[in-house]
């Protein structure tokens, strides 16, 4: 076990350890629901690519850590600042970054999910080779009851699981528990919390025992329309996003989250 400190990373935003030849990437966010600052952002795209570009490490695993969210979604004290056409449009940019980020990894990277994945960390998890979620976790997507719009969410969705699941997930907005995301084939496997990192650690030695080439290949191959969807659906959710953005609904809702620090 080897633990590395990488300067570069914000203010150890994402904590960094060698299992063998497994990297983990654990979000350590000050707030324990993990949510999607743009320094967190920031800093796991760059500990991802990292971990593609070291030789010694064969398989990535991404956790929320012990006792703590997978992600919460994007973090509010940001998101409600959105109102000018030219800061929602580069905040799109940022989503689509940070999921391609995931998708563009080489090697094999497994999600290891407790308690809450929420709006942008339901989608993030989507993202990964592996998803293996706690028994207890819960995963849902808010955004349009909460007058945001869910255009990235359902573009990942109709890609990953069909129209009408997708429809069925982002019109509801309703919380689905980590057995029926495993019917639905959202996750890949339910484990309890205690034994949940070590479980996705042998997924990733699993998938890294594979001949890297043919690995590395077929994965680009299959991931490459993927990352065309995430670059397509750009300039639809901006318009999406600037709409309700201008329609003030969003605003109220985070005022109501935050209250006087809204």
């Amino acid at each position: 076990m080897k633990l590395i400190r990488n300067d570069a990373i914000t203010e150890d935003l994402v904590l960094i350890q060698d299992i063998d030849e497994v990297r983990v990437l654990t979000l350590n966010h000050p707030n324990l629901n993990n949510p999607f600052s743009y320094a967190l952002e920031q800093s796991i795209i760059q500990a991802l690519q990292d971990a593609d570009e070291d030789e010694g490490v064969k398989s990535v695993v991404v956790t929320g850590g012990l006792g703590r969210s997978f992600s919460a979604g994007g973090d509010f004290n940001e998101v409600k600042k959105l109102s000018e056409p030219r800061d929602i449009d580069a905040w799109i940019d940022r989503v689509i970054a940070l999921y391609s980020a995931v998708l563009k990894v080489s090697k094999p990277t497994v999600a290891a999910i407790d308690n809450h994945a929420i709006g942008m960390g339901f989608q993030f998890a989507l993202m990964f080779d592996v998803k293996v979620a706690a028994a207890s976790s819960k995963f849902i997507m808010p955004e349009l009851k909460h007058g945001i719009g869910c255009s990235v969410g359902a573009a990942i969705l109709n890609f990953t699981s069909g129209h009408n699941l997708m429809k069925n997930i982002v019109y509801n907005c309703e919380e689905i528990s980590a057995e029926r995301a495993n019917t639905l084939h959202l996750v890949d496997h339910v484990v309890e919390s205690d034994v949940l990192e070590n479980f996705a650690l042998e997924q990733a030695r699993t998938l890294a025992a594979y001949p890297s080439v043919a690995f590395e290949k077929t994965k680009q191959s299959i991931n490459k329309a993927f990352i065309h969807v995430m670059e397509a659906a750009k300039s639809e959710s901006k318009r999406v996003h600037r709409a309700s953005f201008g329609a003030k609904s969003a605003q109220k809702h985070f005022a109501n989250i935050l209250g006087n620090k809204y």
